[in-house]
């Protein structure tokens, strides 16, 4: 009769090369969550582990790998506490990230809403500062419209070509201000 253990070992022995267990095992040695998700980083790290049974062999060595490669946030809060197993270790690691999500859309929500707020104070400002100032409309005023206030009428000098018995009379070269 042949063993569990051994039928694995001359299975993998058979159908995978060396060669590639080798990387494989390199690759669970040097795995770190970066910009993955907890749930694809436990996905990838069961899915190596399998190529570093000599790495994992007990409990303890599991919860070291797993810690170790775990985001800087994600492993302070983890490593002061003891775990009974690594499901245990995996399922707190998956609520602490989901609430460390939760904050930081708080966090982004109020940094955005204050964004808008002063976008809007910036707009109002420039909207007032370039507010078009009205002026009062113009009132043409003829020399003889009855207006409450009287346009002030000026009289330009004569060149002698006038009569000098007209000079009493209103002439044509009389104008009239219109508060330009």
């Amino acid at each position: 009769a042949i063993t569990w253990e051994e039928f694995i070992e001359e299975f993998r022995n058979y159908h995978i090369p060396e060669g590639m267990m080798e990387m494989k095992a390199e690759e669970f040695r040097y795995l770190r969550q970066g910009p993955m998700t907890v749930n694809q980083y436990i996905r990838k790290f069961m899915k190596l582990s399998r190529y570093a049974p000599e790495a994992i062999n007990t409990d303890k060595k599991k919860q070291i790998c797993f810690r170790r490669g775990l985001n800087s946030v994600l492993r302070t809060q983890i490593i002061s506490h003891v775990y009974p197993d690594l499901n245990t270790m995996m399922n707190r690691t998956i609520l602490l990230e989901a609430e460390h999500l939760k904050a930081e859309g708080e966090k982004k929500r109020k940094f955005n809403l204050q964004q808008r707020a002063r976008q809007q104070e910036r707009t109002q400002r420039i909207k007032t500062n370039n507010a078009p100032r009205y002026q009062p409309t113009m009132q043409y005023r003829t020399p003889g419209s009855n207006s409450q206030q009287a346009a002030p009428t000026y009289r330009s000098y004569n060149t002698g070509n006038q009569s000098k018995n007209n000079s009493n009379a209103t002439s044509a070269s009389d104008q009239t201000c219109f508060g330009c």
